[in-house]
Formats: structure tokens, sequence, C-alpha cells
């Protein structure tokens, strides 16, 4: 869903020159800048949920770093430092009753961000959607080959649902067309998981 920028302003009551000099700090991702034509020529439009999303994440930490150290901890990018299990059992977004699941699944003692940002991720889904560990462990399984191979936390993660089984798809923003024998049962934007979890963890792990 998309919301026009004329709503964006009076909804945020920030000014139309905060929005661009946020974009010009990449604060905001130039592609959230939409053009399309309109009854009075051309109109900007956003994505409405990132959009509102980032811009509450903004006002909240404004006063507490600088627009550099901003653009930082909200860009897609991932870093690329290693963590170890003790960094994983510290943080309460994971779930310490699937460590022993995670451990077995990625079969390594250092963790990436990525990693660790799926544990948050699968925890969540276990708690939110009632999901059983072994189901959680099926869905570790089918995406953690698929982590090598991103390089920014830009993408959904898409639980879908076939009988009794669970199944997982990674999109990236161009839309999801899904056979329609499969139920969609949860869309998680991971950047908003990202974003969550830097602002609470940033001076303590450097994420």
């Amino acid at each position: 869903m998309l919301i026009s920028k004329k709503d964006l302003l009076a909804i945020t009551g920030i000014s139309y020159g905060q929005l661009y000099r946020w974009k010009r700090e990449r604060l905001i991702p130039e592609e959230w800048f939409i053009k399309k034509s309109s009854y009075t020529g051309q109109e900007t439009f956003f994505p409405r949920e990132q959009i509102l999303s980032r811009i509450q994440s903004i006002q909240e930490l404004k006063n507490r770093y600088s627009l550099e150290e901003l653009a930082k901890m909200l860009s897609p990018e991932v870093v690329s430092y290693s963590y170890d299990i003790d960094v994983v059992e510290e943080m309460e977004e994971i779930d310490k009753s699937l460590i022993g699941i995670f451990l077995n699944t990625y079969s390594k003692e250092q963790f990436t961000y990525l990693d660790i940002l799926f544990m948050i991720i699968h925890s969540e889904l276990k708690k939110e959607l009632s999901i059983d560990s072994m189901s959680i462990g099926k869905l570790i399984m089918g995406v953690k080959d698929q982590l090598n191979n991103i390089k920014t936390t830009g993408y959904q993660y898409v639980i879908v649902k076939l009988d009794s089984e669970y199944y997982s798809i990674l999109a990236n923003d161009g839309g999801i067309y899904l056979d329609s024998r499969f139920e969609l049962i949860k869309t998680v934007r991971i950047d908003e998981v990202s974003n969550r979890i830097k602002v609470k963890y940033n001076e303590k792990y450097h994420f």
C-alpha cells in the first residue's frame, strides 16, 4: 500500500525540507520515492508501512545519534562481523528452547548478523504463531543455505502452509505470487526486524 507525499507530511508532521534532507543523508532510500501520474501531474508516493516506520525511528533516534550514525544503523547492508554463542544466549529476543536447534542446524560456533536475525525471526514466529519446534527446525534448515547469498536486509521472509507443513520464501519488493494451494501465514520484513535490533543493541554488539 502506498501513501502520497502530501499525506505523509501531514501524518508525520515533518517538512518537505526534512524529508529530502533525510533522503540526501541516506536515511530514507531513494527507491522509496515512487513517481506516479495523477490528475495534478506527477506525484510522489512511498511504501506506506516502511516509510512511516522509518520516520518514526528517525524521530526517536535523531537526538541520540548523528545523521551519519543513523544512516549506518538504518542501512540495509549487513555488517561482516561474526558473533559467538554468548551473544545468542544473551539476547532476550531469541527463544532459549530453540538454541539447540539453531546450533545443530547451522553447524558452526560463529554466527553472522543474518544468522542472528533469523534466530530472532524464528523465535518470534514460534511465539506468535505457536509453531512447534520441529517445524521451526525445518524452516531454519530450508533457509540457512540462502543466507550466504544475501548481502542486504531488504527482503521479505514469507511463511506459507500446505496441509500441515510450513514452508518459507525469501522475496524482494517485486511482489509475491503464490500457488493457490498454499496458505499465506505471515510476511516478515527483515529490514524492520534489523532496524529494531540495531537500535537496541548497536552500542553493545556493534550491529
